[in-house]
């Protein structure tokens, strides 16, 4: 653009929300720069959009959300045809934060102006995990979650989900991409369908197919039956658990599969303050349960009501984590590959007392995640592999090996940054399946053997050796310096030959 005063104006023309059309409206001459220029357009990545809200086409607003959607919609007409698009449908969902229920409105009038069968959540929040589970059990085309997941409060999201369930990998990415860059000016029919000049909600619902009570029903009953091992001994639970939900959606949905596993309800001390969802996230400074000192308010109301366990979702319920209370009355909060390792260790017990040969049982995790993982494969004589960073591979790569052999039985797939994936029903981490799985678990070893998990974490150690982890990361905001970061770790394509005195045999990328 050759001037502010052009960019504003082209903001302008496309942007159809009066709140963003104000805001930009007063934007400084830097901010214009900033903010309003095209080029600067948010990257379609594999993770789909995720980004700070506000006006501008590098921020997460009504109008990228269309352009989004509208590419999407493209792409996936190319793929399928407009009659699958209508047979098959698409489905969106939304978390708790803000504009995340105006963005998915927003992309479900785009794919109905097309007259694409479309499933919208429309009921209520919903965790992450109802999305991927609905477009797998009902053979979708696609799937879009709005969601930052534990990203701080001024951000949102925007997360694609394939026809097989699981997230896009390339060169999906890239082909949406470049339907997007195809249709950037938004579409008459879809803008019809919404009140622009109100909340930008769809005028009518009639149109869409709210399968909220449906899924909860039976994705309630389907992890039941496939992840409870104990119904009748879990009814006689001593155990206690502190739950947070960390100012998001998964109260009813952990909470419903923890009555359903028949956990009894005395035994589930919901902590109140952070049960709901609540877009300011007032307790914490940064909703992730990883956080260092994130827990703490839940660990006090625990130790308050002599609970033996904590255990929370991250904001959108699709992560898990889990603290125990020690002998000396300290709490342990386990790091992602403790409780990946004591995942896949259970798994795959279940797994053999069922009668599955330990060869056809299947555990993966990803290359930044513990080895720890491969060691208790190889003890019990079970396949395992590991993938790339990000659920996207872990999921897939699942989904591909148990469909080229049958026999195969997934037991589980992780990565250490808290995602867990105990059934491919749901080909994402699913933090509500690993929430009553963990507390199964843990009456499991309690009641077989009288240890706690810790202790039965040490018994892996002791028999498949000890594994250390120092996992820690950076802030990075532009994606231009996260350009240059990953450029300069690869050498700018020529990769290092030698480390040290040794030789590289070989690059993972």
């Amino acid at each position: 653009m050759s001037s502010s005063n052009e960019a504003l104006q082209y903001w302008l023309s496309l942007d159809f929300y009066k709140a963003t059309r104000d805001e930009a409206s007063s934007f400084s001459e830097e901010d214009i720069a900033q903010h309003l220029n095209p080029e600067k357009r948010l990257v379609f990545g594999t993770a789909g959009l995720r980004s700070r809200m506000g006006a501008g086409f590098d921020r997460m607003n009504c109008l990228t959300v269309m352009q989004a959607s509208q590419g999407l919609c493209r792409y996936l007409e190319g793929q399928f045809g407009k009659e699958a698009l209508a047979e098959r449908g698409v489905v969106f969902g939304f978390d708790g934060r803000y504009n995340s229920k105006r963005f998915a409105h927003v992309a479900a009038a785009v794919f109905l102006s097309q007259g694409a069968k479309v499933y919208l959540y429309d009921k209520a929040t919903t965790c992450t995990p109802f999305n991927p589970y609905l477009v797998k059990k009902n053979n979708c085309c696609a799937g879009a979650q709005v969601t930052a997941s534990h990203n701080p409060k001024m951000d949102n999201g925007y997360k694609v989900y394939a026809a097989n369930g699981a997230q896009i990998i390339p060169p999906m990415d890239s082909d949406i991409s470049a339907s997007i860059a195809k249709n950037l000016v938004p579409w008459k029919e879809a803008l019809e369908l919404l009140d622009v000049d109100g909340e930008c909600y769809l005028k009518d619902t009639s149109k869409i197919i709210d399968p909220y009570d449906d899924v909860l029903a039976t994705y309630l009953d389907q992890m039941y039956h496939e992840l409870c091992r104990f119904p009748e001994e879990n009814k006689k639970s001593t155990l206690k658990f502190a739950y947070t939900a960390m100012h998001g959606v998964g109260l009813p949905f952990t909470t419903g599969l923890l009555k359903r596993f028949n956990i009894p309800d005395e035994c589930v001390k919901v902590f109140e303050p952070q049960a709901h969802p609540d877009p300011e996230f007032p307790t914490v400074p940064f909703p992730n349960p990883e956080e260092k000192g994130a827990l703490n308010l839940c660990l006090a109301f625990a130790k308050e009501n002599d609970c033996d366990y904590v255990i929370a979702n991250d904001p959108d319920s699709d992560r898990f984590t889990a603290c125990e209370k020690q002998k000396n009355g300290e709490w342990h909060q386990f790091s992602g590959d403790e409780i990946g390792t004591i995942f896949g260790d259970f798994s795959i017990l279940m797994a053999l007392r069922r009668g599955v040969p330990a060869e056809k049982c299947l555990v993966l995790n990803s290359t930044v995640s513990s080895k720890m993982l491969a060691a208790v494969a190889k003890h019990y004589g079970c396949q395992y592999t590991d993938t790339l960073t990000g659920f996207k591979w872990l999921a897939n790569t699942s989904l591909k090996l148990t469909k080229e052999n049958p026999e195969l039985v997934h037991c589980l797939a992780y990565e250490e940054a808290i995602g867990y994936a105990l059934t491919m029903a749901v080909p994402d981490k699913d933090g509500v399946t690993a929430a009553s799985v963990w507390a199964e678990m843990a009456n499991y070893w309690r009641r077989e053997k009288g240890i706690t998990l810790c202790e039965r974490l040490e018994e892996l150690r002791q028999t498949v050796g000890y594994f250390a982890n120092n996992n820690g990361y950076f802030l990075c905001y532009d994606p231009k310096v996260m350009k240059q970061i990953f450029d300069s770790f690869r050498n700018n394509g020529a990769y290092a030959k030698s480390l040290g005195s040794s030789t590289i045999a070989g690059i993972r990328d």
